[in-house]
């Protein structure tokens, strides 16, 4: 790690001489120490090249002494915005995935919550996987397009997007905008990005025809084309008719209503489609709202809250080396394309010997290794670091090269 800091210049965050710093000279933890600063980027570089820490994050507020301890006497004075995209969150699972039972050692593929030897819980490594890495980058492109650029109006050049080095994304919104807004107001912010907090009642207007042929009133409300939250609204309530999800649908309303509902979904997802929301006695508007409301969160992005929220987060400084992986926590200009496997990996290749647990075939810089399990075998660097990382993999006591 030290002669990957020693070839390089590491960018300080803006402002670096606010900011708190926090880094573990150890990979058993992720924050070891904390309160410390940086006066400028020539400073913070002599650190890397002369400790070559295993992880390095620095605080998302601006502080009049981030150096003072406890937290209150460090005067926050702003903070930027983050939202945090991993796999975990997600929930986007990966037959290459393996899980560990740390309890009898008993291992596998998939993701499971327990041990099917001993019941014990168990974790689960990722491992790369294509398909999977395109739809997380589909979802962070989605969400700027949509919410930073689309409903904020935050303009492109006060946001950056950073791989985290291990399982997802960070995105950073630096705009004074932002800048002032305390924890409550974050929270809203969370809530209006996930779709917790929307109130669908205000997206309805009045009651008139359906069209001919069609026994009952309607309602005029939101429909899928409409921009922001109403089209969105309506994208998820049309979705789940059409869908005829009958499990999510008992969830929000009793059986009867549910058998109605999906008897007539085509009619009513087409009705909805144009703005007309149908009105009957066992359909009233006041039930539509409620199963738009509950519904809303489809429309919503799932993220990763405590880190938007948390206006004293420390958050891995970019083009750094995430102590877990050896990968290079690094920012990407253009997520079309990028290939964290590929692009992040920065340690040697010489090859050393270890013993591997379990691991899938994966691609790892621009080479296909595996599958493995319960060997000896010959590894580049970067590979034995990243398996050893994950807990599948531990140090042998020969190498070559």
């Amino acid at each position: 790690m030290r002669s990957y800091y020693r070839s390089r210049r590491i960018e300080g965050p803006p402002e670096i001489e606010k900011r708190e710093f926090g880094y573990s000279l150890t990979p058993f933890r992720k924050i070891e120490t904390r309160h410390r600063a940086f006066s400028s980027e020539e400073e913070l570089n002599r650190f890397l090249r002369e400790s070559a820490p295993f992880y390095i994050s620095y605080s998302v507020g601006y502080f009049k002494f981030p150096r003072a301890t406890p937290m209150e006497n460090k005067v926050l004075l702003g903070s930027d915005l983050v939202f945090e995209f991993d796999v975990d969150e997600l929930g986007l699972k990966s037959e290459r995935d393996v899980w560990v039972c740390d309890h009898c050692g008993e291992a596998g593929y998939g993701w499971r919550e327990r041990c099917p030897k001993c019941g014990s819980p168990v974790r689960v490594e990722i491992f790369p996987d294509e398909k999977r890495e395109e739809r997380l980058k589909s979802m962070v492109s989605s969400l700027i397009e949509e919410f930073f650029l689309g409903d904020l109006g935050v303009s492109e050049d006060e946001i950056s997007v950073n791989f985290s080095g291990n399982r997802g994304y960070h995105i950073h919104v630096r705009s004074k905008d932002f800048y002032p807004l305390d924890k409550k107001a974050r929270i809203e912010l969370a809530e209006y990005v996930t779709g917790q907090s929307i109130d669908p009642s205000y997206l309805f207007g009045e009651a008139g025809s359906c069209g001919r042929n069609v026994p009952f009133l309607c309602v005029k409300g939101p429909k899928p084309s409409d921009a922001g939250w109403p089209g969105r609204v309506a994208r998820a309530v049309v979705r789940v008719l059409r869908e005829k999800d009958r499990g999510l649908l008992l969830q929000i309303l009793d059986e009867k209503k549910v058998d109605v509902l999906l008897s007539n979904a085509q009619l009513y997802a087409s009705l909805i489609s144009r703005g007309l929301w149908p009105g009957t006695s066992l359909f009233p508007l006041s039930t539509w709202v409620e199963i738009a409301r509950r519904l809303a969160p489809l429309g919503g992005y799932t993220i990763d809250t405590n880190t938007t929220v948390d206006i004293h987060r420390l958050i891995r400084l970019p083009d750094t080396i995430h102590g877990t992986t050896g990968l290079v926590a690094m920012r990407v200009k253009k997520l079309d394309g990028f290939n964290p496997y590929r692009e992040a990996v920065v340690l040697p290749s010489k090859e050393i010997s270890v013993k591997v647990k379990i691991a899938p075939e994966f691609e790892l810089g621009k080479k296909s290794f595996g599958p493995f399990r319960d060997e000896e075998v010959q590894l580049p660097l970067y590979v034995a670091y990243f398996l050893i990382g994950r807990g599948v993999a531990e140090w042998s006591l020969t190498s070559r090269g």
